[in-house]
């Protein structure tokens, strides 16, 4: 799988440019290191995790670890 944002980010580190995804992928097909059928798929460029998930945060619930601690083992752990 060709990743658009890695090759954008390289020609903007050498270049200084911030091109487009659309014109990475056509400079690709341009100079033949892409395929026409590559250039086609609607997934070469990255639309972002929304449907996928409901949030494109990333992050994580955190949850109280208590809840998943009995209360007995607590106690048994007080008695020594």
């Amino acid at each position: 799988m060709i990743n658009l944002i890695y090759i954008r980010a390289a020609i903007r580190e050498r270049t200084g440019q911030e091109l487009p995804l659309e014109t990475v992928r056509d400079l690709l097909l341009e100079e033949g290191l892409i395929t026409r059928s590559q250039a086609e798929d609607e997934n070469l460029i990255f639309r972002g995790y929304s449907e996928y998930f409901d949030t494109e945060e990333a992050a994580a619930p955190l949850e109280d670890a208590m809840n998943y601690i009995s209360k007995d083992a607590l106690d048994e752990n007080d008695e020594s």
